[in-house]
């Protein structure tokens, strides 16, 4: 039987590219992107190139009724997960509050939400970013972030206060401190989920819409670097190009 992957944002860039391989590779693969129409477009290219089985799917990480709305027709249809990208985000030209929403809260609520729909097993792959790495936040907040004593409702509190404040005191700006915590819930969540194997991974400086033209990696290694999260047996690690590093 086939297996079902979910990838947020994977209408273009290095969403695109993970669920290209993964279609190619004989996978059913629901292409999540916030406009149904850019969705669409994108899963029938898949069936075409790569010939693979691919639908649609309307979900806007950033809106809890959209997640909720797209998670009850995969229910109604019976869809059951064995893996879930989430790949949206944004990066340095948004506002600090949308910089979290999607790039921390965002994450957090599909996972949430599709939790019911995930197989034991399935995976649950963040994508992060090397400047969301510990070393770039203040001594305080790094400590924060590290202990390992840290609940899910205690960072998200924290988060929230950054947001309130601003976006300032933590040492780094809105994107860092969305991939530093998002790195930090994936920890947590591992500890909390045994049953499913949960992992950020970083695509490193990659050549999108995002990165722009100026970026060492091209977009085939940037998604190889996330497609290990996919099919790793690991949980609770931050990953680059299939070794682990320090978060």
């Amino acid at each position: 039987m086939a297996r079902t992957v979910l990838v947020t944002g994977g209408n273009r860039g290095i969403g695109q590219q993970v669920a290209r391989v993964l279609a190619g590779a004989g996978w059913d693969v629901l292409v999540a992107a916030r406009d149904r129409q850019k969705a669409d477009a994108a899963a029938a290219r898949l069936r075409k190139d790569p010939g693979g089985r691919a639908k649609g799917v309307e979900l806007d990480v950033t809106s809890e009724a959209s997640i909720t709305t797209a998670a009850q027709k995969l229910r109604d249809g019976a869809i059951r997960i064995d893996a879930l990208v989430n790949n949206a985000g944004v990066y340095r030209d948004q506002s600090v509050a949308r910089t979290i929403d999607t790039n921390f809260f965002g994450p957090l609520r599909v996972t949430v939400t599709l939790l019911p729909l995930l197989r034991d097993g399935a995976t649950i792959t963040n994508v992060t970013s090397g400047l969301g790495a510990l070393s770039n936040l203040d001594a305080a907040h790094r400590k924060l972030l590290a202990d390992p004593a840290l609940t899910r409702d205690a960072l998200v509190a924290h988060v929230q206060r950054f947001v309130e404040g601003g976006g300032k005191g933590w040492g780094t700006d809105a994107y860092g401190v969305s991939k530093a915590a998002l790195d930090t819930l994936t920890r947590i969540l591992a500890r909390e989920l045994p049953h499913l194997r949960i992992n950020a991974t970083d695509p490193g400086w990659v050549r999108t819409d995002m990165g722009g033209r100026g970026a060492p990696r091209s977009v085939e290694q940037g998604a190889a670097s996330v497609l290990f999260g996919v099919e790793t047996k690991e949980t609770g690690g931050v990953f680059r190009d299939g070794a682990r590093i320090a978060p």
